[in-house]
């Protein structure tokens, strides 16, 4: 069985970076078995990082020692793989275990069965662990909350088994209940693929997988990781975590300010990991002050980190055009509803905060509530107030909230509900038809444990909808890093269209009290749905800003973004560059070279023309925390002058 390294972290402290690193370098140590690099974000950055063109399947790498693949696993792909193959097993069941018909069920299955891609994409790392072709698969995982999803997919998978578990065994329980006698009926399908979970299983919690937790220096990211990190310990992690990574260190002194803050914060957060977690090997990846991109520069990082080896990671960029900006004010909320986009780690949550907090000051007026969607949220440490799933007043001001979305939590108390509706409505009395509709609960009873990624998100929106309509004043959504939050916009799309099938099918059986009452709540859904697809494609109502960094891998990832959300209908009307180094008189060469890449990548930048507002926030000299940071932060705004 091959070893599996899962690489995690939040966004923007350089997974990417670290996960390719680490290949290159145990590619090249002997023994030389064959190496995957494998990316389950569905925001793929691999390609960029590595400078290289990977296609839909594994892309062997040329290096100069030792077998190494790379994969973006195309998680839409793989879902189209495993219906084409699986589509009529499903089916079969479904149609034997429930009031639907071939007919009704199999629209709904061709265009939204809630997680089933992220099953597929497991299932595709069941196939590649039982292949035999690769000694060692290291995987560059999305940030902290969709990896969570990831490790806990065996679970999620077992639910959605039990339902077909449960749906494949009408027969044998009508026989039993009319004939008193048993009768069980093996379903090969769902035997198949119970096995791949338990193997998933066996790896995760064999000591055959292993988790390598990435972070930075930055206090945001510390408080994220050592969070996730006591989470894991106080639930008895299921898969052992193999050592801590503290990337873009700033490992030697400097007489300049900027830098000798930036020493002072790595030895802090070193201290604090090793005072902290003891148990965990720590490796420490130093800033070079520009990226490192290529083959051979991360094969030097890697090196270096995990090899302790000697060598050069400094590079000078291209020669790049003045950058001649003017200061603007910052701009000041006009819609009820603003949403803020883009790829971890770029300040998506101090955008989010500035922008309520500017709203607050130049409005005292009208209330205004930040909510995060992101399964890992940080308002936390914005506020420096502990922030939960209901609005709390922040920076002591009365009418400026905050709270974090459990969409989880939203889902469950959702399903309980349905459950409940389920109970008081289906007798469980022996005998005729009874017997099949108390069958029909049982089935419904199984489908609600499988809590549908994607789903539960939608009713945390549908939640600040109720606020919006509540007349509660603005709210700003902080949203989760880009392939989130795009299945998070994709979504209601594809639940109005679901919600219809399903209205359909259910026409035929409206006689039954079941029935009805799935219908209505399906009809309410849609009506929402509606709701919800009107107000995001009305610019007059929502604000839709990006917010990215002037690097290269998030410029290259940030116009794949704009471009899949105007797809959806939707305008950007603004876009946010963060941690812009504004004053051009620097001294420190570690400095100048990080202005000078970031001036490279500003003058190459091709900006989508719909994008009417470009803006620039400057690098803050700590992070942004409190209400005289956030005073500060939204005093200082620039725009390209033309």
């Amino acid at each position: 069985m091959a070893r599996l390294t899962f690489v995690v972290g939040k966004g923007g402290v350089g997974k990417t970076t670290v996960a390719s690193a680490l290949a290159l370098h145990e590619a090249a140590r002997p023994p030389k078995g064959n190496i995957l690099l494998m990316s389950t974000d569905p925001a793929h950055s691999l390609g960029d990082v590595l400078q290289v063109r990977l296609g839909p399947r594994a892309t062997n790498l040329k290096i100069a020692r030792g077998r190494l693949a790379a994969w973006e696993l195309d998680a839409d792909r793989e879902f189209k793989k495993f219906l084409s193959a699986n589509r009529d097993s499903i089916l079969k069941i479904v149609e034997s275990g429930t009031m639907f018909t071939r007919e009704e069920i199999a629209p709904l299955l061709d265009t939204a069965l809630p997680g089933m891609a992220e099953m597929a994409g497991l299932l595709a790392l069941d196939d590649l662990l039982t292949s035999g072709n690769y000694q060692r698969i290291i995987v560059d995982t999305a940030p902290f909350g969709h990896t969570l999803r990831l490790l806990e997919m065996p679970a999620h998978f077992q639910r959605f088994l039990d339902f077909l578990d449960v749906a494949s065994q009408r027969d044998a329980v009508l026989a039993q209940t009319f004939a008193r006698r048993r009768l069980t009926i093996a379903n090969p399908f769902v035997e198949r693929w119970r096995a791949a979970v338990e193997r998933l299983r066996t790896v995760f919690e064999g000591g055959e997988a292993e988790l390598l937790v990435v972070t930075s220096p930055e206090a945001f990211s510390l408080n994220q990781a050592g969070r996730w990190l006591k989470s894991l310990k106080q639930s008895g992690p299921a898969m052992p975590v193999g050592a801590l990574f503290l990337n873009r260190a700033t490992v030697k002194r400097s007489s300049c300010p900027v830098c000798r803050k930036r020493f002072a914060a790595t030895d802090r957060a070193r201290k604090l990991l090793k005072d902290s977690f003891p148990d965990y090997k720590l490796f420490v990846g130093p800033d070079p002050g520009n990226p490192v991109l290529g083959i051979d520069a991360l094969k030097r990082f890697g090196d270096v980190v995990f090899g302790g080896a000697s060598a050069r990671l400094e590079r000078k960029p291209h020669a790049s055009k003045p950058l001649r900006l003017k200061a603007v004010a910052w701009p000041a909320l006009q819609q009820p509803l603003a949403l803020t986009a883009g790829k971890g780690g770029v300040g998506k949550t101090t955008i989010t905060a500035a922008l309520a907090f500017h709203a607050r000051s130049v409005d005292k007026k009208t209330p205004v509530i930040v909510c995060s969607t992101d399964p890992a949220p940080s308002l936390d440490d914005v506020f420096r107030t502990e922030v939960g799933r209901r609005p709390v007043p922040v920076l002591e001001d009365t009418r400026f909230s905050a709270m974090e979305m459990d969409s989880v939590t939203e889902y469950r108390a959702w399903s309980q509900e349905m459950e409940l509706r389920l109970a008081h409505d289906l007798s469980t009395q022996s005998g005729g038809l009874h017997v099949d509709l108390s069958f029909e609960r049982e089935v419904f009873s199984a489908l609600l444990k499988v809590v549908p990624p994607g789903v539960d998100e939608l009713l945390a929106i549908f939640k600040i909808i109720e606020l919006l309509d509540a007349g509660k004043g603005r709210i700003c959504i902080d949203m989760a890093p880009t392939g989130h939050a795009l299945e998070l916009l994709r979504m209601p799309e594809r639940m109005l269209h679901w919600s219809r099938l399903l209205l359909k099918s259910l026409s035929a059986h409206r006689t039954l009290a079941l029935a009805q009452d799935v219908a209505v709540e399906l009809a309410t859904l849609g009506q929402r749905v509606r709701r919800l697809l009107e107000l995001m494609r009305d610019p007059g109502q929502v604000c839709m800003a990006v917010v990215m960094l002037p690097e290269p891998v998030p410029d290259s990832e940030t116009r794949r973004l704009i471009k899949a959300i105007e797809e959806l209908g939707i305008a950007v009307q603004a876009l946010f560059i963060n941690r812009v180094q504004i004053k051009s008189a620097v001294s420190c060469q570690l400095c100048k070279r990080r202005r000078d890449w970031q001036l490279a990548t500003l003058g190459s930048m091709r900006l989508p023309r719909t994008v009417k507002h470009v803006f620039f926030a400057g690098e803050h000299p700590a992070e942004v925390s409190g209400v005289a940071a956030l005073r500060s932060f939204t005093n200082h705004l620039w725009q390209i002058q033309r």
